[in-house]
């Protein structure tokens, strides 16, 4: 008799577990696939022709690890595995379907569609001195489709522009860049950077999970390129609204405030608030472009 008590105790536990349970898995993070990077086909041929295809196979290769580095430590993500992403998105593609994943959310495709590798210089005569100055432009496009709509939620262009002068006497002989040198994982690293911001946003944008007097704490850590000084709005969600020419349902949004970001760790991002109309938790916060502090 005793034993069935506890075994009904226990039944009684599972069954008032069970809801909290699937609760937090519901919560839980967004599953995202990132297939491989590649050039586009146009860009590789010019590429090859000009004879810094090396340079662009590194930036390629390189891109491919930072991305994945980047977005993992948004901490917004839980990253599925990369080969099983590959093998789908290639098989897709010669059978014409479209790519599905059924272990993913969300799957983001990056392609890199420019790249210059360059030398610039300018004769300065009256020193006896050419400056030349190595000159690195990236340009790549990322979308990220939802798995179950097979619906592109977002699509983006991104360009990185790096520039790097020595100053060298007029026998100095031109160097051809090729790829494996910190100018190179700068502007690679910018590049990754943007891409992993962008995905954060629109899968899961930034909120104030946290106030305590003038002070909001914000979801964001110092991978997801939040910056102390930087000014954010926000923004409290409100009724849900139908455009009347495409059924595209989203929310209303209503300005509430803005916050100075005074401490970034980790974990998340905290603000002192400048504006209050109603900020509370929840409420989404967007970066204020050109309002960073100088």
């Amino acid at each position: 008799m005793k034993s069935g008590r506890i075994l009904l105790s226990l039944l009684t536990a599972l069954v008032l577990l069970a809801p909290a349970t699937r609760a937090q898995e519901s919560s839980g993070k967004k599953k995202l696939a990132i297939t491989k990077m590649v050039a586009t086909p146009s860009l590789a041929a010019r590429m090859q022709k000009q004879g810094v295809g090396l340079s662009l196979d590194s930036v390629i290769e390189a891109l491919d690890s930072q991305v994945y580095d980047r977005v993992l430590n948004t901490r917004r993500f839980e990253i599925l595995e990369r080969s099983d992403a590959d093998a789908l998105a290639t098989e897709a593609a010669a059978s014409g379907q479209a790519f599905a994943f059924n272990k993913a959310d969300y799957v983001m495709t990056i392609r890199v569609d420019s790249f210059n590798d360059r030398m610039e210089e300018r004769k300065l005569a009256s020193l006896g001195k050419t400056i030349r100055a190595r000159v690195i432009e990236l340009s790549a496009v990322a979308k990220i489709t939802e798995v179950a709509t097979q619906r592109a939620v977002a699509s983006a262009n991104f360009k990185v522009s790096k520039r790097d002068s020595e100053n060298r006497s007029e026998n100095t002989t031109v160097r051809v860049g090729e790829g494996s040198d910190d100018l190179m994982i700068q502007a690679v690293g910018e590049m990754a950077q943007k891409i992993a911001v962008r995905a954060a946003d629109v899968v899961s944008p930034a909120r104030v999970i946290g106030k305590r007097d003038k002070i909001v704490t914000i979801n964001r850590n110092d991978q997801s390129g939040i910056e102390v000084g930087q000014t954010w709005e926000v923004f409290m969600l409100g009724d849900e609204l139908v455009d009347p020419d495409t059924g595209e349902k989203s929310r209303e949004e209503v300005l509430v405030g803005k916050v100075k970001v005074t401490r970034v760790t980790p974990q998340n991002s905290q603000a002192e608030i400048i504006e209050d109309t109603g900020i509370d938790r929840g409420a989404v916060v967007r970066l204020v472009e050109g309002e960073d502090e100088s």
